[in-house]
């Protein structure tokens, strides 16, 4: 994601914590997007599914 080869010179140099756009609900449930397009879920509210993502993306960056 800090690749310089495809930041903008403008572009801020800090990373959201998580996308909200890959927040979703499907009926009442809550699910989050995983960059290879894998619903997790379901959550019960919202604030549930991004503190998933949260955590799901500390392990991920761990893995890296």
């Amino acid at each position: 994601m800090n690749d310089p080869r495809k930041q903008r010179k403008d572009d801020s140099k800090e990373v959201p914590s998580f996308r909200t756009h890959r927040i979703h609900a499907i009926n009442s449930d809550w699910y989050f997007l995983t960059r290879e397009g894998q619903n997790i879920g379901p959550f019960s509210t919202k604030e549930a599914a991004e503190e998933g993502l949260a955590e799901f993306l500390k392990t991920a960056k761990k893995g890296e």
